[in-house]
């Protein structure tokens, strides 16, 4: 299962200064498999941005969540602290990203939480091993994957494509590319690993929202696919 692939591709511009969608998640030989939740708050000067997963318990019982805070300057949004949760069955991982503009560097808090053994989550086991860690990042980056989208005019740039390079994507695992064709703009998503084919393209409807996504797979599951409810 993708599961972290679909997300990332839910997180996409909006451009309103309220905005609401839903999304269903579904799979050609399954049916819905999932459903997702996308929003903004922005005021003049302020944003925030959520974004809820859930994916079918008896599937994959996978919940991500996804929040980015910040200040807008010159219609340009800059995260001042990104949240990744993931929840994998009994496992999670709860990320936070603060970003220094001063210092160009970002300050990175992991705290990991699973079940002692495989043994235990059969069970239902609670007894849990919590991990906490503290990073430095000094290879600065302006964006967070919700930003990148909502940025999209301004980093492309009048240029044709462009590499993404933002806080919370897995850069080591694909190759992320930002370009825009017949006036919309979309992401592609391509495994490095020419073994593994796996490929996206991403539809935006004109209110700067995702109209749908395709994501091909090549196993036996077959497609998944993304689409707008409201």
């Amino acid at each position: 299962m993708k599961s972290l692939w679909i997300s990332l591709l839910l997180l996409v511009s909006l451009q309103a200064q309220d905005n609401l969608a839903q999304y269903d998640i579904s799979m050609k030989m399954l049916g819905e498999i999932g459903t997702s939740k996308l929003s903004m708050h922005a005021t003049q000067d302020t944003y925030e941005i959520k974004m809820h997963i859930q994916m079918d318990e008896s599937l994959s019982d996978v919940e991500h969540r996804y929040e980015s805070y910040g200040s807008i300057e010159g219609n340009v949004y800059k995260p001042t602290r990104f949240v990744k949760y993931i929840r994998e069955g009994a496992d999670e991982e709860v990320i936070y990203y603060i970003f220094d503009y001063d210092k160009r560097e970002i300050q990175k808090y992991t705290t990991t939480t699973k079940t002692s053994s495989a043994l235990a989550s059969l069970f239902g086991s609670e007894d849990k091993v919590v991990t906490k860690s503290y990073a430095v990042l000094t290879d600065f980056r302006p964006n967070d994957t919700l930003t990148t989208f909502l940025n999209a005019e301004q980093l492309l740039a009048g240029r044709d494509t462009m590499a993404i390079e933002s806080v919370g994507f897995r850069k080591s695992e694909r190759n992320i590319t930002l370009y825009k064709k017949d006036g919309a703009y979309r992401v592609s998503i391509v495994d490095k690993e020419a073994s593994d084919d796996y490929s996206i393209v991403v539809s935006i409807a004109p209110d700067g929202l995702i109209s749908e996504i395709a994501i091909k797979e090549y196993t036996i599951l077959g497609t998944i696919s993304v689409a707008r409810s409201e």
